[in-house]
């Protein structure tokens, strides 16, 4: 409200300063009077020219955007994967941001017809700076939540809504306030020069070749009125954030709390002198259906390698795993939730696939309470300590349907009596699903309470 004041404050001041200059100068033809420019304004929205004019402008300016906005997520996309293409890239686009916009219009006259300049002048204005934000957004991107993603088959859109979006929309939103900023006063000069026979630019080269100045400021005060417009769009529309899609049928049953859509493999999975990258050790050994093992080994042996490795994120560089299943739950070394969804959405953003959301969102609650976290299911992330991100990180893992479950660390930052009742909840659940449990931990009281075989990666 106060900032709204001062606006509004500075506004009046600005159109009494006007009228001030026009009592000063008396010359009406040359500095009308705030009634006469009003009157003027009113005169310009009473015609059909207004709209055509309007129209002729916004539809260059979307077009425009569309373009740029098409061309540099592409190039974006392509300099954020190589740095060869970005290496290629970068001139022009560093290029294209210091050439005067009077330059690129003085070429455009030679060689294009004046009704297409105003175009191909925004496209040049707003591409290299729509293309710099999107390749900043693309290299910003978390490779843990795109693993995530991927290991608990998220569905496309909610993959590109809840994952990729939330990431990209702050430097996205950036770029299309500045790129149309800069748009439309490109857009109005190229028409101004161009001498458009439709547009902003065109009326306002008209009233200038007849001295009409009333005119000319009015289309000025309907230039500025439309970029503060779409300014106020592009903020209105940054706030927005997609839903979760959920399926409308309950494709897997999961009954009760710890019911699970896939019965384990009768075939233990293997890892048969597994590595990743030359030089690192291999890895051999076997997980039994239904069992429970214990990855121990110092920081900086390869336990979150291993899991990885297992859990297909990794691509093993020598050796070969088996019988790995098709659906695996986990949790990540940090928490990795998503920090626009609240505790309860981010347990139920795995189950989207396979319940409809009230089920979806019942059946994260009841995880939520087996870790003593559900006071804070409408919490965001943000809000949450690490002990709490990290049973909320667990509760996602455990309501996920999966016969295998990897943990990395998993109850770092929990108090010994809550770490010892979460595992014997777990112990409990996994005696009801018969799961596989593999776990990295450096605490011998864990594996004790998790009744877990060891496997050692430094013998």
């Amino acid at each position: 409200m106060k900032q709204r004041f001062f606006t509004l404050l500075s506004i009046a001041l600005l159109l009494l300063g006007w009228q001030g200059i026009a009592w000063h100068v008396e010359r009406p033809e040359l500095v009308p009077d705030i009634p006469r420019l009003f009157a003027s304004m009113l005169h310009i929205l009473s015609t059909g020219e207004f709209y055509r004019a309007i129209g002729a402008t916004c539809l260059r300016a979307l077009w425009g955007l569309l373009l740029s906005f098409c061309a540099a997520t592409a190039a974006a996309w392509l300099m954020a994967r190589s740095t060869t293409v970005a290496a290629l890239l970068r001139p022009w686009l560093a290029g294209m941001r210091s050439v005067p916009v009077i330059s690129f219009i003085l070429l455009a006259l030679i060689f294009l017809h004046p009704e297409g300049i105003p175009l191909l002048i925004a496209f040049l204005t707003m591409f290299p700076i729509l293309a710099e934000n999107l390749r900043q957004a693309f290299c910003h991107l978390r490779p843990e939540y795109a693993a995530m993603s991927r290991l608990f088959h998220l569905s496309p859109y909610n993959r590109w809504s809840q994952v990729i979006y939330p990431q990209i929309r702050p430097y996205l939103f950036s770029g299309l306030a500045t790129a149309m900023g800069f748009g439309w006063r490109a857009i109005i000069m190229g028409e101004v020069l161009a001498q458009c026979s439709t547009g902003i630019g065109g009326a306002m080269k008209r009233a200038q070749t007849f001295i009409d100045i009333p005119q000319l400021l009015a289309w000025t005060g309907m230039a500025i009125l439309l970029g503060w417009l779409s300014d106020r769009l592009i903020r209105r529309a940054a706030t927005w954030y997609p839903k979760v899609s959920y399926t409308l049928y309950n494709i897997y049953t999961l009954y009760n709390i710890g019911g699970t859509a896939e019965s384990p493999s009768p075939a233990p999975l293997r890892l048969l002198d597994a590595g990743y990258r030359f030089g690192a050790r291999n890895i051999s050994f076997a997980l039994q259906p239904g069992g429970t093992y214990a990855l121990v080994a110092p920081s900086g042996y390869g336990k979150t390698t291993c899991l990885r490795l297992i859990d297909g994120s990794y691509r093993p560089t020598t050796g070969r795993i088996e019988n790995r299943p098709a659906r695996i739950a986990a949790t990540f070394q940090e928490p990795e939730l998503l920090p626009h969804l609240s505790a309860l959405r981010n347990v139920a953003l795995p189950l989207s696939s396979f319940l409809p959301e009230d089920a979806a969102l019942r059946t994260a609650r009841q995880y939520l309470e087996m870790m003593e976290i559900d006071s804070q299911a409408e919490q965001l992330p943000a809000s949450l300590s690490y002990g709490q991100q990290q049973r909320v990180a667990l509760a996602r893992a455990l309501a996920y349907p999966a016969p295998l479950l990897l943990m990395d660390e998993p109850f770092r930052g929990l108090d010994a009596a809550l770490r010892l009742r979460i595992i014997r909840r777990i112990k409990s659940l996994q005696q009801q699903r018969g799961q596989t449990i593999l776990f990295a931990t450096h605490q011998a009281e864990e594996i004790e309470g998790m009744q877990a075989e060891v496997i050692r990666l430094d013998a």
